[in-house]
């Protein structure tokens, strides 16, 4: 049993911690497992025990064993511990395989900790372009979700926008601009965006998940949880997406260890890269205050952008009870922040004094490649500075290099908050 191959397998909970209603222990009996393609190295068996520390007088220099924190099954103690589960995966999309992911495993991922718009509009010939933010779809305009991202081929690249209005006499605008090449009857493609709630579906998500963690001789499961952070980053172009949840309990079960299970992939879809594809920021400040009558916009300024980064991170409160062995019934989403960093190679002198103009911009990261089920795209609809642009990095032998790196600020220029209308933070996957 010396062989640790190992593989993660997700399910999307029916209700928070699986508990059975009968016994108030986790049965997963109803649910069906997807295995992951994540790598294998940040796979291990979860969890620390919970236990109260016995510190009683005694008569010696000995100790006392601790008290586990736990519930009583059938006259004896069940195990129990807490703590996070994470893993590391790249964002390939699931292509023509499926209209929305759904039962796919990154719409589990990402829904325990967003919730999630679908675009009615999957794939759209445009009718008429009146200019680089508004335009007359085919289909009826009410398809394109407001706050959802969209994204067309445009001389080769995949760029990408935002919905903010949908019904202005049948015509859609979007922020920020699209490129000059923006003409003609070119298509759009619809995307699947996922965003924290804010207004009235603050701390809101989509779902809890429980985790199974599969080898040679063990296995292990993960009820309860929910998305503590999402951290996106480069590997030589391609995105890869680090995942934590906090569990609210974690159990071995190595009795019924089956062995690795085989991961199921989105054959179909491609990985996000970092190729072929803009980072822009928007050319004037968004909305802000109060609620749009008229949608943003906004014009475009393409950055020379080498890297990027995105963290995502939610503060999870647990909201405690006694009644089960979770010692709570759910985790709630007391805040989230966003920290976006750009590593500009060629500085963009039109930024330096945002900082200290307190300037607020829209701010998107596209990525190729672009098609039927394919691309991604993050955005920051009113980003804000929180360092100095204008502090060159020259510290290296080579190039001047520029640092932006924004948070995620309040925005108002969608003219709906329904939806992903005005949400801070966007992460779209192409369906």
């Amino acid at each position: 049993m010396g062989v640790t191959h190992r593989s993660l397998s997700v399910a999307v909970e029916s209700s928070f911690g699986s508990l059975s209603s009968s016994t108030g222990l986790p049965d997963v009996s109803g649910l069906t497992y997807v295995s992951i393609p994540c790598e294998r190295d940040p796979i291990v068996i979860y969890g620390d025990v919970v236990v109260s520390e016995r510190n009683d007088a005694r008569d010696g220099s000995f100790g006392i064993a601790p008290e586990p924190d736990t519930v009583w099954s059938a006259g004896a103690r069940v195990r129990r511990r807490t703590g996070q589960v994470q893993l590391r995966v790249d964002l390939t999309t699931i292509g023509t395989a499926a209209d929305t992911y759904a039962s796919n495993y990154l719409g589990y991922l990402l829904g325990a900790g967003f919730l999630t718009n679908v675009s009615t509009m999957k794939s759209d010939a445009l009718s008429a372009i009146t200019n680089v933010n508004t335009f007359t779809p085919t289909t009826t305009s009410t398809n394109y979700s407001i706050g959802g991202l969209i994204g067309a081929s445009l001389n080769g690249r995949a760029e990408y926008s935002a919905v903010t209005d949908n019904d202005l006499s049948g015509d859609v605008t979007v922020s920020p601009a699209f490129s000059s090449a923006f003409t003609g009857t070119p298509t759009v493609r619809g995307m699947q965006t996922w965003f924290p709630g804010s207004r009235t579906l603050t701390g809101d998500r989509t779902h809890s998940l429980t985790f199974r963690v599969d080898g040679v001789g063990f296995r292990s499961f993960a009820y309860g949880c929910v998305l503590e952070s999402v951290a996106l980053s480069l590997d030589n172009g391609r995105v890869m997406a680090d995942f934590t949840y906090q569990a609210a309990l974690i159990q071995d079960d190595h009795e019924n260890a089956v062995g690795p299970i085989e991961a199921t992939y989105n054959d179909s879809g491609a990985p996000a890269l970092f190729r072929g594809s803009y980072v822009v920021v928007s050319s004037a400040a968004p909305q802000t205050a109060g609620t749009a009558t008229t949608g943003d916009t906004l014009g475009r300024i393409a950055l020379d952008v080498e890297d990027f980064s995105l963290t995502i991170t939610n503060t999870l409160t647990p909201v405690g009870h006694s009644n089960s062995i979770l010692a709570m019934k759910d985790m709630e989403i007391s805040d989230v922040a966003v920290e976006l960093s750009l590593t500009v190679s060629d500085p963009n002198t039109t930024i330096n004094s945002d900082f200290f103009n307190r300037t607020s911009r829209q701010v998107l990261v596209g990525c190729g490649p672009i098609g039927d089920g394919l691309g991604a795209a993050f955005m920051l609809p009113a980003a804000y500075l929180t360092a100095d642009p204008s502090k060159y990095d020259v510290s290296g032998n080579d190039i001047t290099r520029q640092t932006l790196t924004y948070a995620a600020g309040r925005f108002a220029g969608d003219v709906s908050n329904s939806g992903a209308g005005n949400s801070p933070v966007r992460i779209a996957l192409g369906v």
